[in-house]
Order: structure tokens, then sequence, then C-alpha cells
């Protein structure tokens, strides 16, 4: 066998600088310097030139006017006339009229009423022969001063009035209790001598359902009997309440 020689593995020639690329690169390092230069040279300038002085006014006053001349007549100063205000007219007040005085009218003396005949000493028109004084009109013969008859004498106005004596709870109607109802009933009523409820009921504040109940309740109450000043029993008018209420 022949034995190969080993091969020279040659590097590629380096490119050489021809005269046109040497060229131009001078003139770019030329460029670079002159712009690098004219730089620092507006630097300095900015900062070494003096700031310029401001410039100053002069204000020069005029010369006052000359004198006038010896024997020339001085003008006065003119004055800026005032404008004349009028003044307004006075209007007159008027006069206040004064009434004349009229003298007071002197009514006469009426003439004294003619005596009217007196009747019975402290009587009274109308009166009735023998009564007695501070009696009532239309009251009899024999009654007593201050006495109202047999008329029932409301309650307020008596001296001793009914006293409740024995009190009969009325009857709670079945219809009311069902329903669940409660109320309150006021009857007017005469309380006789006997401490007795009338048979005459009125009932002057009414709950229909409830009203029969406590008529019939207040008829079986027991009263003692109301008084005047003098200890006498007299009829008396009474108002009584009656409440129905479920427990």
């Amino acid at each position: 066998m022949v034995n190969a020689e080993p091969r020279r593995i040659l590097a590629p020639p380096l490119p050489s600088l021809t005269p046109r690329r040497g060229t131009a690169w001078a003139v770019s390092v030329a460029a670079h310097v002159a712009a690098l230069g004219l730089g620092i040279w507006l630097i300095e300038r900015t900062v070494t030139s003096p700031h310029p002085e401001p410039e100053r006014m002069i204000y020069v006053e005029p010369a006052p006017p000359p004198p006038p001349p010896v024997g020339a007549p001085v003008s006065a100063p003119v004055v800026p006339q005032q404008p004349v205000v009028e003044r307004p007219k006075e209007i007159p007040q008027p006069q206040r009229l004064i009434a004349p005085h009229k003298p007071k009218r002197v009514v006469p003396p009426s003439p004294a009423p003619a005596a009217v005949p007196r009747g019975d000493p402290e009587g009274s028109v109308g009166g009735i022969v023998d009564g007695v004084v501070g009696g009532e009109a239309g009251g009899e013969v024999g009654g007593v001063v201050g006495g109202h008859g047999d008329a029932p004498i409301p309650a307020d106005r008596v001296e001793h009035p009914p006293i409740v004596v024995s009190r009969i709870l009325p009857e709670y109607p079945s219809m009311a209790r069902a329903r669940s109802l409660e109320g309150r009933v006021v009857l007017r009523a005469v309380v006789d001598r006997d401490g007795h409820v009338e048979e005459a009921v009125t009932v002057i504040e009414s709950v229909p359902m409830f009203d029969g109940a406590a008529v019939d309740a207040l008829r079986k109450w027991r009263f003692e009997p109301g008084r005047d000043r003098d200890g006498k029993t007299v009829r008396v008018l009474v108002d009584v309440p009656i409440r129905f209420q479920l427990r």
C-alpha cells in the first residue's frame, strides 16, 4: 500500500485594502473630528460668553414754559362750571279742618212713674193668697218651701243619694258569649222611697245584644233610699252603668 501524504489546509488570504477604501475611511475620520471640534467650540462659547447688560432708560423732565412777558394780561385758570341743581318746589301741607264745637244737648229729666198700688206685703204678681214667701209659682198651698213634690230628684241634687245594698249580676247572652263579644250599657231608672227600682227603665247608652239582660238585672237591685236634708226619703233618678265582660 502507498502511504498518502497529509493535506495542508491553507487559510484564506486577508483582503487587502484598496486605495478607494482607504480614502473613504480617511474622509470619515476627518468629518467626525471636525464635528467633535465644532461641538466643543460651541459649548465653550456658550459657557464663557458674558450676558449682555440691560439697556438703561434715561428720562429727561421737560423744561417749564417761559414766564409771560412783562405787561401781558394774565389769564385766570379755567374753573369748570358746576351744574345748577333746581330745588323741588315745596308742596303746601293741607290744613286740618277743626269741627266746630257743638253744644251739649240737655235732656230734661223724665217724670217719675206713677205709683202703683202694692198688693200684699212681700207678695208677688200672680201669687196665691196665703202663699209662703220663697215658694215656687204653681206650688200647692201647704207645701214645703224648696220641696219638689213627688217628682224624682237627680242624684247629684239630693243630700243623701241612694246606696246599692244588693246587686244582681246580669245573665250573659249566649250569642254574645259564643262570639266573644263584650260591651257596656248605661241605664237610667228611679229608686223609690223603699229602695226598689221602678218599672220604667231607660237605656241611654245601648248595646242591643246586652240591653235586655241589663234591664232585667237592674230591676232586681235593692238600694238604701235617698234622703233630703231633713232625713225624709225621696224618689231619686239614678244612672247605672253595667259592663258585660268575659273572664
